[in-house]
């Protein structure tokens, strides 16, 4: 009951974020520049702050590391195996392949929060670290392998995909501080963390504000695979990875809140970007963000070791 618990307010907050934008308030011109402050200020914020001062000695590296890679790996060959059993088309099998393996960081954090603390927060901020580069290089890789676009280079899109992250580059800089052992000034981590505190209560509204609920009664079908592959199949590896490794009980269970995530609202950009079909994207982050409230905690019930 306590992942319930822990879900259930988070869910609250993007609930009032979506009614705050249904209803006009305070205007769509102050969620266009909500999304903007959050992802490329308040969230780097919070990543550089938690990792530029957390307590590396005890954390282990190396296994989270080859879990996530070999997890990303096996997922992206399932999805390649069974694309002619899928039957979709190019835009919309790689729209459902992001949609069954990116995940929300917002939501991610807020309930790894939720659940284990500051401890827990911590531990997250180093998956986020690890998972994002990883993620980005399998999505841009099988984007452009099955988009109809054949302009530009693959190499060249997936730097530019890294090295332009803010997710990324606060990960980058916080690690950089932590383990240069440099001194910052009090009065500049009391800034950071004074954004960090921000960054939940209005990433989890922004996410709310971006749902469009006007489209889940369209393609039904890649909705479903992409909703069973994001909930059931990459928790179910993830778990079956960490037990192989033998990963350790606290980053275990963090590895498992993002794997049973609802996946990001960037899935939409990247598929306007590199042709694909990015108004099922939008569907299926929005039906994933609805289910994620019930299936979430049932997930983490189900798979916890």
């Amino acid at each position: 009951m306590a992942a319930f618990y822990a879900i259930i307010p988070v869910f609250i907050i993007i609930l009032c974020g979506y009614l705050c934008r249904l209803y006009q308030f305070p205007g769509d011109s102050f969620w266009r520049g909500a999304e903007k402050i959050t992802y490329f200020l308040l969230f780097p914020s919070l990543l550089i702050s938690k990792m530029a001062t957390a307590d590396l000695s005890g954390i282990e590296f190396i296994k989270p590391i080859l879990v996530i890679g070999l997890l990303y790996f096996i997922i992206t060959i399932i999805f390649i195996l069974s694309k002619p059993l899928l039957q979709l088309q190019k835009p919309q099998f790689t729209s459902v392949y992001q949609g069954g393996i990116r995940f929300n960081t917002y939501i991610g954090l807020a309930v790894a929060n939720s659940l284990y603390g500051s401890d827990g927060l911590v531990v997250a901020v180093i998956v986020v670290a690890i998972m994002i580069p990883i993620i980005n290089i399998f999505c841009v890789l099988l984007l452009e392998f099955y988009s109809d676009k054949t302009q530009g280079d693959t190499q060249k899109r997936i730097i530019k995909s890294l090295i332009t992250n803010p997710l990324i580059l606060g990960c980058v800089i916080g690690m950089g501080v932590n383990l240069s052992g440099l001194p910052v000034p009090a009065v500049i981590i009391e800034a950071f963390n004074i954004f960090s505190r921000a960054a939940l209560p209005l990433g989890l509204l922004t996410v709310g504000a971006a749902l469009v609920l006007n489209s889940i009664k369209k393609s039904i079908k890649p909705m479903l695979i992409a909703t069973i592959a994001k909930f059931m199949i990459l928790p179910a590896i993830a778990m079956g990875l960490c037990i192989v490794f033998s990963v350790e009980p606290m980053v275990r269970n963090v590895m498992l809140v993002f794997t049973v995530l609802p996946t990001a609202t960037a899935s939409y950009v990247l598929a306007k970007q590199l042709g694909g079909d990015y108004e099922l994207m939008a569907t299926i982050i929005t039906v994933q963000t609805l289910l994620a409230g019930v299936l979430m905690p049932i997930m983490l019930i189900v798979f916890a070791l």
